[in-house]
């Protein structure tokens, strides 16, 4: 091999490298088809204890982001995706796609909306609204009003939203499992991570 052969073969191999290390950026506004001047909200309550570490698995500890929060997305790609309320403060979810088993551009379109929130909850009985509120699934919610207060259930534990089951993270070690009959909840019970 010559000189000539040996270098392009280098070059390609730290091109094709440096590609690798490069996480692609994923734009908000496009997997939303945000309109212009259009808003962009959260689809249910998001659950952290520190908002620039939030879980994709959405563990249900510490304070609450809420429902129909108006957001500015600020950054996206594969594994990330960062937002800021009306107050400036930055949200950091770390994205798994693993544990999720979506995509990113799945994820923010289950996780963020262009749908305004009296207009996304208007079919949820005053009942209900009052749970999704406190981010609390009680017995009677739907299946919709479930994923409104606790965001869809992660796949990596429960691979169906048809699923009988859907199971939630409260700690890294305890799990809440709530129970369908039908569309309609059951009953839920804590439990220790399986």
């Amino acid at each position: 091999m010559n000189f000539r052969h040996l270098f392009l073969a280098l070059l390609a191999a730290g091109l094709a490298g440096a590609g690798f290390g490069c996480a692609r950026q994923v734009v908000v506004a496009e997997v939303l088809q945000q309109p212009q001047n259009g808003k962009i909200y959260t689809r249910y309550n998001l659950w952290y204890q520190d908002p620039e570490a939030i879980s994709c698995l959405n563990p249900q500890q510490g304070r609450v982001l809420p429902i129909g929060t108006e957001v500015e997305p600020v950054y996206a790609d594969e594994r990330n995706l960062e937002f800021k309320d009306s107050a400036g403060t930055l949200y950091h979810i770390d994205f798994d796609p693993g544990l999720r088993m979506m995509s990113m551009r799945d994820f923010i379109q289950a996780t963020l909306t262009l749908t305004p929130p009296d207009e996304l909850l208007k079919n949820v009985s005053e009942r209900s609204r009052k749970y999704i509120e406190t981010a609390v699934v009680a017995p009677g919610m739907n299946r919709q009003e479930v994923t409104f207060a606790c965001g869809p259930a992660p796949a990596c534990r429960t691979p169906t939203p048809l699923n009988a089951t859907w199971i939630y993270w409260i700690t890294p070690d305890q799990t809440i499992r709530v129970n369908f009959r039908g569309d309609t909840v059951g009953d839920i019970l804590n439990s220790s991570a399986d």
